[in-house]
């Protein structure tokens, strides 16, 4: 945890399904120790330093990602995509786009269970906010995030859009909270947003979660404008090269709903609403205290 003088501490987990019961100090040198009872081992706490060397882009523009910034054109490789029932962010509009490296990398695809995903797979998220509540003319750029999977786990990184909405900046690694003026009708509120720490953006974005929140089946079985036409987004995935095997019938895979579908019923949109928004720390595994399971696969008796 780190002291930010009165203000609340950032944190992350240092280690997840273990059986660790206490903790002790190695008196030759201070280092911190864990006593995992269900391995039966000890372990060391030290610093990690996979990207300690690394540069990180200080802009969105330095990142490459972007033909152009001012469309959010991305570059070839870089692909959009739609989800089916997206993630509440606050009253936000978002983006996505995702590029896995290379042609001879695939998707581990599963038609219920999680996929999984190749090291140097990367995922965008571009957030927009109108500052007059219902006026898409008023629309300010806030933040692009990226998450980027590395062998073991994976790392997110924040850019802050300036407020000449030309170009974004790296946000610091503890994050960063700024207080937007919102019109809403009449009425002026004011808006906390918060840019999420590196630290953060682990504390969802978990093993058990899957690690890319919102990209497998039932989120990304839709249909989607690709080529001036319309066609299923898993389809095109699968004819582009993205997965490792095809999935068997496109027809019987299973897909979430948006809670203002008109024609879905009751039980469908709340289960959909709750597994975007819940099931990352809900389910087994998860980081959440309690049995409640909100993945989109379990029966609504069983949740």
């Amino acid at each position: 945890m780190r002291h930010q003088d009165n203000q609340q501490t950032s944190w992350w987990n240092l280690a997840r399904d273990t059986g660790i019961a206490g903790f002790g100090v190695d008196p030759r040198q201070g280092d911190v120790l864990l006593a995992d009872h269900s391995a039966g081992r000890i372990m060391r706490l030290v610093a990690f330093e996979e990207t300690s060397n690394v540069v990180l882009p200080a802009t969105l523009a330095d990142t490459g990602a972007f033909e152009d910034l001012a469309t959010l054109t991305p570059q070839l490789g870089i692909k959009p995509y739609e989800i089916n029932t997206p993630f509440w962010s606050d009253h936000a509009i978002k983006k996505r786009w995702f590029s896995i490296p290379g042609t001879e990398e695939t998707i581990g695809f599963h038609p219920h269970d999680l996929w999984v995903f190749p090291q140097g797979s990367v995922w965008i998220k571009h957030f927009d906010l109108e500052m007059i509540r219902g006026e898409p003319s008023s629309i300010r750029r806030l933040e692009t995030r990226f998450l980027i999977k590395r062998e073991k786990g994976i790392y997110g990184l924040t850019y802050r859009w300036n407020e000449a909405q030309e170009n974004a900046f790296l946000v610091d690694e503890s994050g960063f909270e700024e207080t937007l003026t919102i019109k809403v009708g009449e009425q002026t509120i004011d808006q906390v947003w918060r840019y999420p720490s590196r630290s953060e953006c682990l504390a969802c974005h978990t093993p058990s979660a899957g690690l890319a929140l919102g990209f497998n089946t039932a989120q990304l079985n839709r249909p989607v404008a690709r080529g001036g036409a319309e066609s299923s987004q898993l389809a095109w995935l699968e004819s582009a090269g993205y997965f490792d095997i095809a999935p068997s019938s496109m027809k019987a895979l299973p897909s979430m709903t948006a809670l203002d579908n008109p024609s879905a019923s009751l039980t469908h949109k709340v289960k959909s609403y709750l597994a975007s928004n819940c099931s990352q720390c809900h389910r087994p595994g998860g980081e959440a205290l309690g049995r409640w399971d909100a993945r989109y696969e379990t029966p609504v008796l069983e949740t």
